[in-house]
């Protein structure tokens, strides 16, 4: 039994709507928007009942899904809210909908499908012969409009999609035309905030149990292959006696002891440090997300001691010059090490983010990045700590300067990785797998509406990367695009949706600067 479930009578007259979470229940309940518009739209609209569904498992056939509130088929609802975090997501998506007896394709069923997200927000077009109107902004600016207007039209299919087009905010296929605009909250003190939040006793969440709070939006930095940087920009803060509020009214109605901490950029505002001194002070745990290491010093990491963490996440992405030139991330390497051997100095465990395979990236970085690992290791052993690193290859991503630059071929990622892992036993805990599912990602990232019944068939198909080859074979689609990049100066699938805040425009110019460092390159490549 779920604590902190709303319970609504049925009567007539009562609107209801599904919220789909494309993920198993651990992951939803670690996912701040599943419990905000959980929350939101069933305190607020009282004559709509929002009820939840997950999957079961994350590939192969699914059962028929039911709401976890009363056990009612998907199938029931007209309304299905969804959201893509990321692109493999919608492979969920599609298996929800089929083993529920919903045709995943628009326009051949009656209910209705809104998705939003970040996938979403930088390229909806390869989901839109799925989805039936995407989400372009912060569900706290759009779900309230959707709602009031689903009120008014659950009976008039036509009605709601051609009404909701109107919004300059929201991408309705077959009905939208021109450009859309991404909206956002300006002031998250003055936004809604779900203080309550759903639990189940024997289902440990991801991140462990806790008060999830949200303490920025946004990002300060302009990190080349980030995408989230991006859509959430401009950077926003909570105040600190609104986040103190937060945490006291959080702790007492979920009858937690500990907060799990959301930010893309944490400690970069003076009110999150303030609040770790408040919680430290009386004796609240807490864990912070991945931490960029310019903020990382003696007083930070005694009051992240304080609050109970052992392990702590950086993101160097590189430990070399050349890459770090090309993402724009960090250009002291000196700095680099000097935070990540102090963290382990401080008694922490390490976790390591990186990236690897940039194009125009030689060999001679990627042994540099073995050698500072392997120096790593060695300083952690000293201390008895342990460091775990996370390789990955670059996946671009719309809206950033590598939609033109394309990443580089499956063979040679696979070689780095082997290459990272055989130096590195014990170490590197990632799997050439991975390249496989870059690929895919990749795939859908920079993809166009064609990619629609490639999708639908994957997903029927179970969503593996066995499934998504075999579709592939049998459409013959090419999925060159990834590796090339789109040319520079044609017109991209996602250019009708315009984020702002400077990001088209700083993207033209990053690019500029990208080509001119790929020409030079930093030696040999491996």
């Amino acid at each position: 039994m779920e604590f902190n479930i709303i319970y609504k009578k049925l009567r007539r007259g009562t609107v209801r709507v599904a919220f789909l979470y494309p993920s198993l229940y651990e992951v939803m309940a670690s996912s701040l928007i599943s419990h905000l518009i959980y929350f939101y739209v069933n305190e607020e609209f009282p004559e709509v009942y929002l009820e939840r569904f997950h999957l079961n498992k994350l590939y192969g056939a699914e059962e028929e899904l039911r709401s976890l509130e009363t056990g009612s088929p998907l199938r029931d609802y007209g309304l299905i809210i969804t959201s893509l975090h990321y692109e493999p997501n919608i492979s969920g998506i599609v298996r929800a909908l089929y083993y529920s007896g919903i045709d995943p394709r628009r326009g051949r069923r009656d209910q209705i499908v809104l998705a939003g997200g970040p996938a979403v927000i930088a390229n909806p077009h390869p989901y839109s012969g799925i989805i039936d109107a995407f989400i372009i902004g912060e569900a706290e600016n759009t779900i309230p409009r959707i709602i009031d207007l689903w009120i008014q039209h659950y009976d008039d299919r036509e009605g709601f999609l051609e009404e909701l087009s109107r919004f300059k905010d929201i991408y309705v296929p077959g009905y939208s035309d021109g450009k859309i605009y991404r909206s956002y909250v300006e002031d998250l003190d003055g936004a809604y905030y779900p203080i309550r939040q759903f639990q189940h006793p024997n289902r440990e969440p991801v991140y462990g149990r806790g008060f999830l709070l949200e303490t920025s939006r946004g990002c300060r930095f302009w990190c080349r292959f980030c995408i989230e940087g991006r859509l959430f920009k401009p950077y926003r803060v909570r105040s600190y006696g609104r986040l103190k509020k937060l945490i006291d009214e959080g702790l007492r109605i979920n009858n937690y002891e500990r907060v799990v901490f959301f930010s893309l950029i944490f400690l970069f505002s003076k009110h999150e440090k303030k609040l770790l001194e408040y919680m430290v002070d009386n004796g609240i745990s807490f864990s912070v997300p991945s931490l960029r290491l310019e903020v990382v010093d003696d007083d930070t990491l005694h009051l992240i001691e304080g609050g109970g963490q052992k392990t702590l996440t950086v993101a160097p992405e590189s430990l070399s010059y050349f890459p770090q030139r090309i993402i724009g991330k960090y250009f002291d390497l000196d700095m680099i090490m000097s935070k990540l051997k102090r963290i382990i100095e401080w008694g922490f465990n390490l976790k390591i983010y990186m990236i690897s395979g940039f194009k125009g990236e030689g060999l001679e970085d990627i042994d540099r990045n073995i050698n500072v690992l392997k120096s790593l290791a060695k300083h952690a052993r000293q201390y008895n700590r342990r460091i775990a690193v996370t390789i990955n290859p670059l996946i671009p991503k719309p809206k950033t300067p590598f939609q033109w630059i394309g990443m580089i071929e499956l063979n040679r990622a696979r070689s780095i990785i082997n290459r990272y892992r055989r130096e590195l036993p014990g170490i590197v805990d990632t799997r050439p797998l991975y390249v496989n599912w870059a690929w895919i990602q990749a795939s859908i990232a920079l993809g166009d509406h064609r990619l629609s019944d490639i999708l639908v068939e994957w997903g029927i198909e179970g969503g593996s990367l066995g499934a998504w080859r075999r579709v592939l074979d049998r459409h013959g689609f090419d999925t060159s695009y990834i590796f090339r990049g789109y040319r520079f100066g044609e017109e991209l699938p996602w250019d009708n949706i315009v984020l702002g805040e400077g990001v088209e425009d700083i993207g033209l110019v990053e690019y500029s600067v990208l080509e001119r460092l790929l020409r030079e390159g930093s030696g040999d490549l491996y």
